[in-house]
């Protein structure tokens, strides 16, 4: 369980809002809803191939006190850095802590 003071990282939680752009695509916009106080850890670094091309691959655990609005495909941006959440879990049964398994968006 993390102590009070590892959660001093000032974190935004967005969720994705798409809407037509009039030429048949879409145009995806980022709505916040609010921020929180956590901590970010690095887990894994490795590379992918994306769209032909190489692409590096940085996974992080971000803990924050638990909420239940944060799921799978929100977005949370600490520091000028935007984290894709890939999957949400509790740290403890008691719901005091929560994890978020996250990819580092790059570009």
């Amino acid at each position: 369980m993390p102590a009070i003071g590892d959660l001093r990282r000032r974190i935004a939680i967005e969720t994705a809002s798409d809407t037509p752009d009039g030429a048949g695509g879409m145009v995806r916009a980022w709505i916040s809803h609010g921020s929180v106080f956590g901590a970010i850890e690095p887990r894994r670094r490795g590379e992918r191939v994306d769209n032909g091309r190489l692409a590096g691959l940085v996974t992080h655990r971000v803990t924050m006190r638990w909420r239940g609005d944060v799921v799978g495909g929100a977005r949370l941006v600490a520091d000028g850095t935007a984290y894709r959440v890939l999957a949400v879990e509790d740290h403890d049964p008691q719901r005091r802590f929560l994890d978020c398994l996250c990819e580092e968006e790059q570009g």
